[in-house]
């Protein structure tokens, strides 16, 4: 039996089903991952899978302290979520922009997950 997905998606190949399922896993355990964590100075979070590892694409307001922290629990929660699935020996490793996750930030191989709302947004 096919999966759900294929039968929304008839045109997607297996090999892009699997992609777009992993792209979701990851994005699920990233997003859990991160809970409690995105502290103000946070302004976007996008996870990159690669073919052996994993990229987390953090846009930040300054390069702090108490950022570097959350970002490194970040991973470390990250990695803890991963344990004993299929994506558990991949590496994490993480990308810095500092300032607003403007158009160049993104890219299609991202899966945004977190985008602060700008000042004139919250307005």
């Amino acid at each position: 039996m096919d999966h759900p997905a294929r039968q929304h998606y008839p045109q997607l190949t297996a090999a892009e089903e699997r992609d777009l399922l992993r792209r979701n896993y990851l994005l699920l355990q990233t997003g859990q991952a991160s809970l409690g964590l995105i502290g103000p100075d946070v302004l976007g979070i996008a996870v990159e899978p690669r073919q052996d590892e994993i990229v987390l694409h953090f846009a930040i307001a300054a390069h702090t302290a108490e950022v570097e922290e959350d970002l490194d629990d970040i991973v470390f929660e990250l990695r803890a979520f991963l344990g004993g699935g299929p994506e558990q020996h991949l590496t994490i490793t993480t990308e810095l922009h500092v300032g607003h996750p403007h158009a160049t930030w993104f890219s299609p191989r991202y899966a945004v997950l977190y985008l602060a709302k700008t000042k004139a947004e919250a307005e």
